[in-house]
């Protein structure tokens, strides 16, 4: 028996043949990915695996050569086969069942803007705006953040980072490069946006990749400010015054202190601070009568005599003391005389009866 070689019998043969290799295995179906700050996740189904079953993905960039890897997975991160965030990328998944193969199913992604078709890219990649710190100051808010490369380390984000900043209807443009520290923009405000909350649009672009994000700011109530130097002059017055006061009160506290002890120890005092010195109380003279016998008026000078010998002070007529123990040393002499003369002419007078 001789097989016919009627081309079409034979065309049927080769088909026959050839299908049960590529129709015997499913594809896979519903082949997704997530890309997101350039981490990016291929994700598909499968409805009969099997323990040899095998998925071959081929990653195709359009500038650059394309790879391939094998997993036993339903998903398999591409990252690391997608590093240039700026370029498009065609990616395809093959099951593989022993020596036969599934028919492949092909998804399109890319970052940037100027390759995206909404045609032909199903799944739009995405890079978050870097997060971005504020602070009020007046009618300013001042906003800052990193450069997007200092965030990713992607040699495409190397170069000036442009943006824009909508606020109230209107658009102003900044930009940045990677060696600066931080981007930075100043936004001013409107007097009456005092006391509300503003909400304020950015939007940049780095290597045909697009970023935006959308931020409320508070602004407080603006409250006068107050002259500091007013303010410091009232406080030091103050202060000073009240110093001046408390010496005051010091003082008088002291002065009425020193004065109540003074007058208590004088009495007492007075002997410590003049040493050597006898202070007695000396009852007052009388006027002696001119009628008065000159005997016992002798008599009370010598012991007048006696007693300021034993003192040895006596007060005079202006209140002050005077010693008298040296003129007493000497008049004790002339006193023994005197006592000789005057026992010697008046005799003792005999008693009247």
């Amino acid at each position: 028996m001789t097989m016919s070689k009627d081309p079409v019998v034979q065309f049927g043969v080769f088909y026959a043949l050839l299908f049960p290799v590529l129709g015997s295995v499913p594809s896979p179906t519903n082949i997704s990915v997530v890309c997101h700050n350039f981490v990016n996740v291929l994700y598909w189904n499968y409805s009969n695996p099997t323990e040899q079953l095998i998925f071959s993905v081929n990653v195709d960039p359009y500038e650059s050569d394309p790879q391939t890897v094998d997993t036993s997975q339903t998903y398999l991160d591409i990252s690391s086969y997608s590093r240039d965030g700026g370029d498009d990328y065609f990616v395809s998944v093959t099951a593989h069942d022993g020596q036969e193969k599934s028919e492949s199913v092909f998804i399109r992604f890319t970052y940037s803007k100027d390759f995206f078709d909404a045609n032909k890219h199903k799944y739009k990649c995405s890079l978050d705006f870097p997060a971005i710190n504020t602070s009020v100051h007046k009618d300013v808010i001042e906003a800052s953040f990193q450069h997007p490369f200092l965030l990713h380390q992607q040699n495409i984000l190397k170069q000036e980072f442009m943006y824009t900043v909508t606020h109230d209807e209107q658009n102003i443009v900044y930009s940045c490069f990677e060696d600066e520290e931080l981007c930075t923009a100043k936004i001013h405000l409107n007097q009456s946006a005092a006391g509300q909350c503003v909400e304020l649009k950015f939007e940049g672009k780095i290597a045909g990749i697009p970023s935006y994000t959308y931020i409320n700011v508070c602004v407080p109530q603006q409250t006068p400010e107050t002259d500091k130097t007013r303010l410091i002059a009232v406080l030091l017055g103050g202060g000073t015054i009240m110093l001046f006061i408390i010496m005051g009160v010091v003082w008088l506290i002291c002065r009425n202190f020193s004065d109540s002890f003074r007058i208590s120890i004088t009495p007492q005092g007075l002997r410590s601070i003049i040493p050597g010195q006898s202070f007695t109380i000396q009852p007052e003279l009388t006027d002696v009568s001119s009628m008065t016998s000159q005997g016992p008026l002798l008599e009370d000078v010598s012991s007048t005599d006696i007693d300021c010998k034993a003192n040895s002070t006596l007060p005079t007529s202006d209140g002050k003391v005077m010693d008298l123990s040296e003129e007493v040393s000497h008049g004790d002499v002339t006193n023994d005389n005197n006592n000789e003369d005057i026992t010697d002419e008046y005799e003792p007078r005999p008693p009247v009866h």
